[in-house]
């Protein structure tokens, strides 16, 4: 043990001693990099990312000892279509960071600096909180406030929220005119209108409490570029939902508005109505948009469809709604159908009538408060009034060659039968040239397909159910009469076993008497298949789940064979003519190429090597990995760290994978 421990300890210090000399050799080997080696613009940028690090760290440390001042200017109030005159959501605000013990006398000093305007020339208006919920600019005294520290004067608010006023350049004049505090008071206007359905600012002014609103008037002509003599409609904007119209214009402000203090704001309006405006007055206005809400639209037939956003109003009908939605999808409004939110789940309830009494926000009563409001729809190709009064029918259409299908969906008479069923399916189908222009109606189950309800069966009695479909098809020529020595016989598809129906099933007819090639002639017409391929077909006589194989190649049809026994139900006591291709081979598609997914390659090939048979064995087609190259999965699939070493040959074709 001791000599073991010994040898280890020796070559642990031989390997100590050659990673030194070869560190050594290394550091000989490559040059010493001094500062003249470094370019000046590189030295440069690096010297400036460290000031800049040490300023950063400065004002984390410092942190505590500043405050934020957020500034807004006159041009932040011009488009705010809100109350009060600024969306604190989206504030256009001028951040500035001041030393919270600094005078406001530097902090004017700053704002002349930031703005290029001597200090004369600023006055800053400090928003405060009513009590009536409501942001307004109230009065700074500077007189009283200069020396003071900045924290003081904004009352420990921290960020502190002003508006700076500032001396128009067109003014004339060299500072801003006095202010007194105990005659004059700050007035905001707003201009109402009715046409646009939108508030336009129109600045503010200095005015002595004892001025009459009859003298303001050729004022607020002018700012809104009226002809003097226009008359105007006053309002006062004293909190959200909540505009009082101004009757008496001959008496002083401080009687006329309520509670008059620095900040109230007036909105005007013309006198003359405009009579096709839904919101014809400012109040209109303010009430709707108290009561707007931001609803987003979702399609209910796309799958996964983000939808879209508008602000709406909660007042809003049915109509109104309608018209707003198929304008922003640019559609009819009566092709629009919707559809209320459940409350439990995000997915659509039953739908919305169009004769609906309520408005938007009947309809958006469940929705959980903090929860985005959301509404589904979908466009329609007939009036959706017209669809209230008709049924849905989803359904299967099959041409006349069985080789397609698709998905219809048809709005008969809510108590309609199943003919006029294949009428409205008749409006949507285009036949083609020969066309026999006859539908018939079967029902499909389990890959089997049988004659469905006759034409006089109401659609009421029609149940839908995902084991069993319907489906309308196209009646071949030579199947549209049936005599008393013919009937319709059902073709399926299946593999191995005869439960393990597939692909599309049909009707097809026979006769009595007829040889049986002349019925396999038929069908390889009817599905297009190839001579060399239908030679492998085989074909087998399914009754009550019993299979009687056709090997008789001289085998003539007897109509009993096909006749299923009485009082059996439809599937049960349906007689198939069964076809069987033993080379028809299930394929498989390999979404991410982890460990399963290497593993199912591994077992396919192994599968085929041990097979006879191709139909037996599964074969991947398609294997998707956006974050694989193909030789990476080639690699993966060759050194596989959890199933080892693959034992057979791969090649990397192109874009393609080939095993053995």
């Amino acid at each position: 043990m001791l000599s073991k421990l010994k040898e280890n300890a020796l070559r642990t210090a031989a390997l100590v001693v050659d990673y030194a000399t070869k560190r050594a050799k290394l550091t000989d080997a490559v040059p010493q990099v001094t500062d003249l080696d470094i370019p000046s613009e590189l030295a440069d940028r690096l010297a400036e990312e460290k000031r800049m690090e040490q300023v950063r760290r400065k004002e984390r440390n410092e942190a505590h000892l500043y405050m934020t001042i957020n500034v807004l200017l006159e041009d932040s109030f011009d488009g705010h279509q809100g109350n009060d005159l600024y969306d604190p959501d989206r504030p256009l605000y001028r951040v500035f960071k001041i030393k919270k013990m600094a005078t406001v006398a530097e902090m004017m000093e700053m704002f002349a600096d930031a703005f290029k305007y001597p200090t004369e020339q600023i006055r800053p208006w400090p928003f405060s909180q009513r009590s009536n919920q409501t942001m307004r600019p109230s009065m700074l005294d500077l007189e009283t406030e200069l020396h003071k520290a900045v924290i003081d004067s904004a009352e420990n608010q921290n960020p502190w929220t002003i508006f700076l006023e500032l001396l128009p350049p067109d003014s004339g004049q060299t500072a801003l005119p006095n202010f007194d505090k105990e005659t004059d008071v700050l007035l905001f206007f707003k201009m109402y209108d009715p046409k646009q359905k939108k508030i336009h600012y129109c600045g503010h002014s200095y005015l002595p409490v004892t001025s009459k609103l009859n003298e303001l008037v050729p004022l607020l002509n002018e700012r809104a570029g009226f002809p003097p003599d226009t008359e105007l409609v006053l309002y006062e904007e004293i909190r959200p939902n909540m505009i009082e119209k101004i009757t008496n214009f001959n008496e002083p402000l401080e009687k006329v508005l309520d509670e008059l203090m620095d900040g109230d704001i007036i909105l005007f309006e013309k006198e003359e109505r405009e009579e096709f405006s839904d919101l014809p007055t400012c109040i209109d206005y303010f009430k709707d948009l108290y009561y707007r809400v931001e609803v987003t639209f979702v399609d209910k037939c796309t799958p996964n469809d983000p939808g879209f956003t508008m602000e709406l109003s909660q007042r809003m009908t049915y109509d109104q709604l309608a018209r707003a939605v198929a304008q922003r999808v640019g559609t009819d409004p009566y092709l629009l159908q919707f559809f209320k939110c459940q409350n439990y789940k995000d997915s659509p309830g039953h739908p919305l009538r169009c004769t609906f009494e309520g408005t938007l926000k009947d309809l958006l009563v469940f929705s959980k408060p903090k929860a985005p409001k959301k509404i589904f729809y979908q466009q329609l190709s007939i009036r959706v009034n017209e669809l209230e009064n008709k049924k849905q029918f989803k359904c299967i259409y099959v041409g006349p060659n069985v080789l397609e299908e698709k998905e219809i969906i048809l709005y008969p008479n809510k108590r309609g039968t199943v003919s006029d069923l294949l009428e409205e399916a008749k409006k949507q189908i285009e036949f083609g040239e020969g066309s026999t222009g006859k539908l018939r109606f079967t029902e499909v189950s389990c890959n089997k397909v049988a004659m469905g309800p006759k034409e006089d069966t109401p659609l009421d009695h029609l149940v839908i159910s995902a084991a069993k479909i319907y489906r309308i098809e196209e009646v071949p020529r030579d199947e549209l009469h049936i005599q008393e020595d013919e009937m319709l016989i059902s073709c399926a598809h299946f593999q191995k076993e005869v439960f393990s129906t597939f692909g599309l099933p049909f009707l097809l007819k026979i006769k009595q008497g007829e040889p049986f090639s002349k019925v396999k002639e038929r069908i390889q017409k009817r599905l297009g298949v190839p001579d060399k391929e239908f030679e492998k077909y085989k074909f087998s006589i399914v009754a009550m789940g019993r299979q009687q194989v056709l090997q008789d190649e001289e085998y003539v049809v007897n109509l009993a064979d096909f006749r299923p026994l009485p009082n059996q139900a439809r599937f049960q006591a349906n007689v198939l003519l069964s076809l069987s291709n033993p080379d028809i081979m299930v394929k498989i598609g390999i979404n991410g190429f982890g460990r399963i997914g290497r593993l199912v390659v591994r077992a396919c090939a192994r599968k085929r090597k041990e097979s006879k048979c191709a139909g037996d064995t599964p074969e991947v087609v398609a294997i998707n990995d956006p974050y694989l190259t193909v030789e990476h999965m080639a690699n993966l699939l060759k050194f596989d760290s959890t199933h080892g070493l693959y034992q057979g040959e791969i090649q990397v074709l192109g874009n393609c994978i080939k095993l053995d």
